[in-house]
């Protein structure tokens, strides 16, 4: 019997910069985040033997697949057991990428509601807006739930959805904008900068309806980013750290 199954079952997980998805189950591979990770060659889930590990395969928590793309997978119970057995350090890791998973998953519903209820009042104003002049990004974003406008806007280009306009000698200037077919379609118009619209565009209806299409990836994109740049600046510091106390004397 699964003892994890719930509505964030699906959600994914980060550690280390790195994201992990479990399958159409619930389910997490074990064998994927040992090799991704580069964890000890001595702790690969088939070496896992002890009685919380028997209690976890009789549970349900812990099942074997066979084939090519087989192996240990787990749900969210098993895959903690697991770290446990690795060492204390890793197990502190995805114990915080559930715990931030479970944090991110309610603060966004949170951010929603809020939403909701302080653009009620609001919504018809907006759609209108979207129909006649369109809306700009950050009203946009806020309609569809998007959470850091500034940061989607660079996750987009980061995946070659938006692009930088460039001048006649193919150097980049002024803010990210959605690709040409984008403007054909009439998912956004293009409007002077000069009228308080930095991005020089506007986002219609139509393209509202493909923003909202795109939350939720947009906001996971935006979290990976965040955390990669987390992870750069941590071993940035220990590098220096490492640095400063290799150069120093000894007293």
């Amino acid at each position: 019997m699964d003892m994890n199954h719930n509505q964030t079952d699906l959600l994914p997980i980060v550690i280390e910069g790195h994201t992990f998805k479990p399958n159409a189950e619930g389910l997490w591979s074990l064998n994927e985040i040992h090799q991704t990770l580069s964890l000890d060659p001595t702790k690969e889930p088939s070496e896992w033997r002890n009685e919380i590990q028997t209690e976890l395969s009789n549970s349900g928590n812990l099942r074997s697949k066979a084939g090519r793309y087989g192996g240990t997978l787990a749900t969210e119970s098993g895959a903690i057991a697991y770290a446990m057995w690795v060492s204390t350090g890793f197990y502190l890791m995805v114990v915080d990428a559930f715990v931030a998973m479970r944090n991110s998953a309610l603060s966004e519903l949170r951010h929603k509601d809020a939403l909701l209820d302080a653009n009620m009042p609001k919504a018809s104003t907006l759609d209108m807006k979207a129909r006649g002049a369109g809306l700009t990004w950050t009203e946009a974003c806020r309609v569809a739930g998007i959470q850091q406008p500034r940061l989607a806007l660079d996750a987009l280009v980061s995946v070659g959805v938006f692009v930088y306009p460039v001048d006649n000698f193919g150097t980049r200037e002024g803010s990210p904008r959605p690709p040409k077919s984008g403007f054909e379609a009439g998912a956004f118009v293009k409007v002077s900068s000069d009228f308080g619209n930095r991005e020089g565009w506007r986002v219609k209806p139509g393209g509202l309806d493909w923003l909202r299409s795109k939350t939720e990836k947009i906001n996971l994109k935006v979290a990976e980013e965040k955390a990669r740049k987390d992870k750069a600046q941590r071993d940035a510091k220990a590098r220096l750290k490492e640095n400063l106390k290799a150069s120093s004397p000894d007293f």
